[in-house]
């Protein structure tokens, strides 16, 4: 019998911080009877706690429902259904995770989607780096590759907390470098990118956008590649419950509450300049600002 696993939108945030909340549950799930799970995502109305919540209207909410919190589970082999509610559950709901849900209020529910939690979990043995992109999406994606080489780099242009965007034209510079070595370059596009300014269109690289559109094509790029460069951005989550490479710049942004080095290595559990303990030699979180000096220090492909 599967787990049944419940993410209630009134609680919990329409973001990319879902990843967290779902490696929670399969680190879990780990230490159970139970050999795979049920997602239910209940999404009568949404939260109004952070200034993300704040942002959207309820249109959009709705959209990143099934944009963002239908999609990613599709990493993660052990979900093995998919329910999305926009009602309330007219049944008796039968205990899962989180265990305390939907009558307890022992804990805060962002505990639930916190690393911190994770971090528990993997000391005692989870093996939390489990997201995998579908064999179709690793096929499609060796097709437009065709069996070359390359390295990726994600791009984070949004128009919410601009300060974290990547510096886009030192990532340019870089690319021009790693093609004088030979190194072919993917470049993935912010999302909000591909409808509003079209920055990465401006300059002479490759685009791949239709990565930018699926986060299983997104994933089976990264897997392949020889290594993915990024900045702190949620999408690239998937990468930290991955077995990819990647280096991740921008990890501390001082200006803002969620993303300073304070709220960053107490959630994490870790140092300033250090990457979590989950992570492989080659994954790493790169706390320096993406200049082109910083980035062509860090490129060893």
């Amino acid at each position: 019998m599967p787990l049944p696993v419940y993410y209630d939108t009134r609680l919990n945030p329409v973001t990319f911080d879902f990843a967290n909340f779902l490696i929670n549950a399969e680190s879990s799930r780990q230490f159970t009877p139970y050999t795979s799970m049920f997602l239910y995502i209940i999404a009568p109305t949404f939260r109004q706690v952070s200034p993300r919540d704040n942002e959207y209207d309820v249109s959009e909410k709705n959209w990143r429902v099934h944009h963002i919190l239908s999609q990613i589970p599709k990493l993660l082999p052990t979900v093995v259904k998919i329910d999305i509610q926009q009602s309330l559950p007219s049944h008796e709901l039968a205990p899962g995770f989180p265990p305390n849900y939907p009558g307890g209020r022992d804990k805060d529910p962002r505990f639930f989607y916190s690393p911190s939690f994770m971090l528990q979990l993997f000391d005692k043995g989870a093996k939390v780096q489990q997201f995998q992109a579908s064999e179709h999406a690793k096929t499609l994606a060796r097709t437009y590759t065709r069996g070359h080489s390359y390295v990726t780099i994600s791009l984070r242009t949004s128009q919410f907390q601009a300060v974290r965007n990547s510096n886009i034209k030192a990532w340019y510079k870089l690319s021009l470098a790693l093609k004088e070595k030979g190194i072919r370059v993917l470049v993935i596009p912010d999302f909000e990118d591909c409808f509003n300014d079209r920055l990465a269109w401006k300059y002479d690289w490759e685009v791949v956008d239709f990565a930018a559109h699926d986060l299983d094509l997104r994933l089976a790029l990264y897997e392949d590649a020889t290594d993915n460069f990024a900045v702190n951005n949620g999408v690239v989550t998937a990468l930290f419950y991955s077995k990819c490479p990647f280096k991740m710049f921008n990890v501390g942004v001082p200006a803002l509450q969620t993303t300073n080095e304070k709220f960053i290595t107490m959630h994490w559990q870790t140092k300033f300049g250090d990457s979590p303990r989950i992570f492989q030699e080659n994954q790493n979180w790169i706390w320096q600002k993406d200049s082109l000096e910083n980035l062509m220090a860090y490129i060893d492909v």
